[in-house]
């Protein structure tokens, strides 16, 4: 009977190491604040830089089908309603991603600690008490502050 739950425990270790293991290490490898700042960054560089092509393409509609003066495309008013409009589309992607990147790191967090849990099951039945083995290597992001 113990053997049998010795090979669940390796069989389930084995299934998150297919499934989640290198993304849910790679995730947790930074401080939480961290990894919300950076994926936020990025997200936020592609939300500006597909605006910008958007907003190209609807100028140059404009210009070839509406056949809209160049001037008055590139006039202050119009430069400032882009402006908030890119504004406001990034605030409200940067307070929904905020929330899906924050859950993101904790499910990960969550993932690791039951993996880590039965690895050290496995080893206490092993009888290797003495040795600490960890999955997350150095800098592993323990730190739970927002």
């Amino acid at each position: 009977m113990e053997d049998l739950k010795k090979i669940r425990t390796m069989i389930s270790l084995a299934v998150y190491d297919k499934h989640y293991g290198e993304r849910d290490r790679r995730i947790t490898s930074k401080y939480r604040r961290d990894y919300i700042y950076l994926r936020g960054l990025g997200m936020r560089i592609g939300v500006a830089l597909g605006f910008f092509v958007v907003y190209a393409l609807y100028c140059l509609y404009r210009l070839i089908i509406d056949e809209a003066d160049i001037f008055s495309m590139i006039s202050k008013k119009t430069l400032i309603e882009a402006g908030a409009i890119l504004l406001v589309v990034l605030i409200i992607y940067t307070v929904i991603c905020s929330f899906k990147f924050k859950e993101e790191y904790d499910e990960a967090e969550i993932r690791l600690n039951i993996y880590e849990e039965r690895l050290k099951k496995m080893n206490v039945n092993s009888g290797l008490k003495g040795k600490k083995i960890s999955v997350r290597g150095t800098g592993n992001g323990n730190n739970t502050d927002s």
